[in-house]
């Protein structure tokens, strides 16, 4: 079967999607709008809440933009089988990842239950952790057993061995997020053809995005010593290789990596003097390649997925606009949350 054949349905779907994405100088205009317009705008998006238009609360929006968001990967899904439909659920379930880095926090904390459920996002039908055994778990290393009879069993074994060795919250979250980029990147191992040079292009982005700023942080922040830099990476990825990675991460300041990097990436991030202001223009490259794929390609599985990471992106803007009003920032700071400025430009 041909690719048009093959995606006919998820393509008229995505761009029915795609038309209600906002702007991005629309999002932007809302810094300093009133609220009163701000419902209109999220309406137009397809997040109608029913509040009262001057009082949108910022929690209650992450929820149910949320909640759309799984609907639009329902109606998505459908069109799918396969390694595709399992990518697509693959991707989404960073935010169950999220509740479960929640749940772990919680408990190392020592914090109760209905305080950590309190943190948790509905995931509805998406929902696969059995969330009350795990908030019934002894300890760490007990809920950590439990979930290797769930689609987390790889992730768990693995962030269990690190958490029986070190005890610590932060190698734990490090292993778990590494886990989850392989995963991602074995999956897309497994297409061919345009799909697989989409893909590559978009979430090989993605995971080279991500391990860049965790070289950055690891080494820089943390102080950690090249090899378990190194080891704590995703293998995998587009622009860069094994072998540059482990060069990288010999490296002692953001200037002499930023200044090995191949010539794309280097030009992308000339000049940026903080790990933020690096991550901002990763992110943004990433939604560029993305927009890219929505609105120039066809009949392929990346465009699902770029609308999918469109709008995320316009989620985490409307909130950072919104919470940031709320707490009564200056615009120029609420620009630079909301990923519309540098921290230079403030």
């Amino acid at each position: 079967m041909g690719a048009v054949a093959r995606y006919a349905y998820l393509n008229a779907r995505v761009s029915v999607m795609a038309a209600r994405l906002l702007p991005e100088a629309q999002i932007e205009a809302l810094i300093e709008q009133p609220l009163r317009e701000g419902a209109g705008v999220l309406a137009e998006s397809g997040v109608g809440l029913g509040l009262d238009e001057s009082e949108i609360e910022p929690t209650v929006l992450e929820q149910a933009w949320l909640l759309s968001l799984l609907e639009d990967l329902k109606v998505l899904g459908r069109c799918l089988s396969g390694n595709a439909r399992e990518l697509l659920i693959y991707w989404i379930r960073r935010f169950e990842l999220g509740n479960l880095k929640a749940i772990i926090r919680g408990k190392m904390a020592g914090s109760p239950a209905a305080a950590i459920r309190e943190e948790l996002l509905d995931l509805g039908s998406f929902t696969t952790l059995r969330l009350d055994q795990l908030l019934a778990s002894e300890d760490v290393a007990e809920l950590l057993r439990l979930l290797e009879d769930t689609p987390y069993g790889d992730i768990a074994r693995q962030a269990r061995a690190v958490f029986e060795e070190r005890h610590d919250s932060f190698m734990l979250d490090a292993a778990l997020d590494r886990r989850y980029y392989a995963g991602l990147a074995k999956r897309v191992k497994a297409f061919r053809g345009e799909d697989r040079q989409h893909l590559d292009r978009l979430l090989g982005a993605v995971i080279d995005h991500v391990n860049l700023v965790w070289l950055l942080r690891y080494r820089l922040a943390y102080g950690l010593p090249p090899a378990e830099t190194y080891y704590l990476l995703v293998q995998g990825g587009y622009r860069i290789s094994s072998s540059d990675w482990q060069e990288l991460a010999r490296m002692g300041s953001l200037i002499e990596v930023l200044e090995a990097l191949p010539p794309g990436l280097r030009e992308l991030l000339d000049g940026a003097d903080t790990v933020s202001e690096v991550q901002l223009r990763l992110e943004q490259e990433s939604h560029r390649i993305a927009e890219s794929i929505l609105t120039r390609t066809a009949f392929n599985l990346a465009r699902a997925l770029a609308y999918l990471v469109l709008r995320e992106k316009e989620m985490h803007q409307v909130l950072a606009v919104l919470k940031g009003r709320r707490l009564g920032l200056s615009p120029s700071l609420i620009r630079f949350a909301a990923g519309f400025a540098a921290l230079g430009a403030v």
